[in-house]
């Protein structure tokens, strides 16, 4: 999904970024990218490299080398000068949010960058936090929703229940009553 979506940008001559949660899913991204994309089209940011290989990274993004930015939080930053789509796989995960100075969250960050270049940001979670989850429900992002796992894997059964009735009612659990009975 990511990489037709990623693909779709490229056609209308856009660069993209696509961020990662962790440096040690960087490998496996990228090797698919460049099955699909070609390796002279991709740069990789991450804080894993040294310090050349961050800045010769750093000087093909901004030179106008490669159209796709591949890397943990801090590739949100890419100098890229044409960006049409920022991805977040697994928008939910905390380490999207730095905690050491300068702090920032990536995707505030990734939010006001597309809102620079009117570009698209693809949160995607299968479980989206409570942020992004509130501004789908009030329309300020449109929630798409797949309707079948690729492999074709049944969803699983979802339920939401609102804690804050459950404590009206006395329950005074982290747990809901719906899912104590489950258990």
């Amino acid at each position: 999904v990511y990489m037709r979506a990623i693909d779709k940008c490229l056609q209308q001559h856009r660069q993209a970024i696509m961020l990662v949660t962790e440096i040690s899913l960087t490998k496996q991204i990228i090797d698919r990218f460049i099955g699909r994309f070609g390796s002279e089209r991709i740069a990789v940011l991450h804080s894993k490299l040294s310090l050349g290989e961050r800045y010769d990274e750093w000087m093909r993004i901004q030179s106008g080398a490669v159209e796709i930015v591949i890397g943990a939080r801090s590739a949100v930053f890419a100098p890229l000068k044409n960006i049409g789509m920022i991805v977040m796989d697994e928008e939910h995960e905390a380490t999207y949010k730095s905690d050491m100075t300068p702090k920032y969250d990536a995707t505030e960050v990734a939010l006001k960058r597309m809102q620079a270049h009117k570009g698209v940001l693809l949160l995607g979670s299968a479980t989206p936090n409570v942020t992004s989850y509130y501004r789908a429900k009030e329309g300020i992002y449109q929630k798409l929703q797949l309707t079948h796992r690729y492999n074709k894997v049944p969803l699983p059964m979802v339920e939401t229940i609102d804690m804050r009735e459950e404590l009206r009612q006395g329950n005074k659990s982290m747990i809901s009553r719906r899912l104590y009975e489950a258990i």
